[in-house]
């Protein structure tokens, strides 16, 4: 009797013990994919400050950009990964813009090459704050107990 009363309670303590290290486990997977994804989220806000910084990038900035969010459609669902690549391709668009009204003379051509890039510059210095409702139910912290 003694020996099935002690195979029982060792029985529940090793159950305790695993359940508590299924537990770690799980937030340990929840702090990885919360890091992995705040790579993203900065390499996007980095990308961004740039533009509005300078409202000029080079290649390398661009490559980085693309590198910290390649990532993306592993750990994001898709209006995220669509939203990366909306900021990728105006921020090309807008580079395009420049160097085409570089060297126009003035004109109604060259008008609507700065309109545009305007137009995508506007759209990209806004993202910097409107970035973060997309990004925040994958970085909140506001459902953590």
């Amino acid at each position: 009797m003694f020996f099935s009363f002690a195979t029982l309670v060792l029985g529940c303590a090793i159950a305790y013990v695993a359940w508590q290290q299924w537990r770690i486990a799980r937030h340990r997977l929840r702090l990885d994919l919360f890091d992995r994804r705040y790579k993203i989220y900065d390499a996007t806000r980095k990308f961004l400050s740039i533009i509005l910084r300078e409202a000029r990038f080079d290649d390398s900035q661009l490559f980085e950009f693309y590198a910290g969010t390649s990532d993306a459609e592993f750990l994001f669902n898709s209006a995220v990964v669509n939203y990366l690549e909306q900021v990728r391709k105006r921020a090309v668009n807008m580079r395009t813009h420049q160097r085409v009204y570089e060297h126009m003379p003035v004109g109604d051509e060259r008008s609507r090459h700065v309109q545009a890039e305007h137009d995508d510059l506007t759209w990209l210095t806004d993202q910097l704050t409107a970035m973060t409702q997309g990004f925040s139910p994958y970085l909140s912290f506001s459902h953590v107990k």
